[in-house]
């Protein structure tokens, strides 16, 4: 510890360190180049997830094609449905483009389906188990945030029901400095930045406020002392919470977080009292 210490002491390291932060830092925190249409994609990625994970896993229901939400005007809501429910293993999904080939074959372009009667012969004709399909009736998009309404209907081919209906209704609001828009900015970042630059914060912070460690260990208190350990840690977790979106989404997350306020508080500590003897 006291080799690195040493190292940690170095003026070009603390120089390296606070540029490395810096850097990382500046591109982890900047407001998006397109906040508005981060807020839009975030919006429908919130509703196509509690969407897709409300559809049925119904017996006998193996391939499945995802027709063309009416109102997605960039396709974007759509390939987040094919691509979700792909990945959650409950259906086949048919591919985009041999979806868009069979259409071309039946002499149709790939349009909304707005009836489950049109849902049911588009699924005879593409040889699918069911047709996933739906409308967006409102995609607001504001200064404040966006909000997104998304109702979906599942049509069975062999029974020409539909087996699912559903409506949703998910908001990003209160602008670039709201909590949600805050969490989903820190959701959709690099881990690996977001620890790297916690960490980067976490070494400079004592380091570059040394005088003030001196000052206080001059005063030869141990209230003093702890009060300054203590104040320094909740700094480091009060960080570290930011980075999550101020929010704890998992068991791994809680796990950092602890790893987080243990390594700070042992790190605080020793730095403390390096820069205490050195003043001696």
């Amino acid at each position: 510890m006291a080799i690195l210490s040493k190292v940690l002491l170095n003026k070009i390291t603390i120089g390296v360190l606070g540029l490395a932060g810096t850097f990382e830092g500046y591109n982890l925190f900047k407001p998006p180049e397109d906040s508005l249409g981060f807020m839009r994609r975030k919006v429908a990625e919130q509703v196509c997830s509690k969407a897709v994970g409300d559809l049925p896993a119904k017996p006998g229901v193996r391939n499945v094609a995802v027709a063309a939400i009416q109102g997605d005007e960039t396709g974007f809501v759509t390939a987040q449905l094919r691509d979700r429910i792909g990945a959650s293993g409950k259906y086949e999904v048919i591919e985009q483009s041999f979806f868009q080939k069979l259409l071309r074959e039946f002499g149709r372009e790939e349009a909304p389906v707005l009836t489950l009667a049109d849902a049911v012969a588009l699924g005879r004709k593409l040889g699918v188990d069911a047709v996933i399909f739906g409308t967006i009736p409102e995609y607001a998009l504001k200064e404040q945030g966006a909000t997104v309404r998304l109702e979906l209907r599942m049509a069975e081919r062999e029974s020409g029901n539909a087996i699912f209906a559903k409506s949703y209704m998910e908001n990003l609001g209160g602008g670039l400095a709201s909590p949600s828009h805050w969490r989903a900015r820190m959701a959709d970042s690099s881990k690996g930045r977001r620890i790297f630059v916690w960490v980067c914060f976490a070494l400079l912070l004592p380091l570059i406020t040394a005088p003030l460690i001196r000052r206080i260990a001059a005063e030869e208190s141990n209230a003093f002392n702890l009060a300054m350990l203590v104040a320094y840690t909740l700094v480091d977790i009060l960080i570290a919470f930011a980075l999550t979106g101020f929010w704890i989404p998992t068991l791994w997350t809680a796990g950092i977080l602890l790893l987080a306020l243990a390594a700070s508080a042992y790190y605080n500590y020793r730095i403390a009292t390096v820069i205490e003897e050195l003043a001696h």
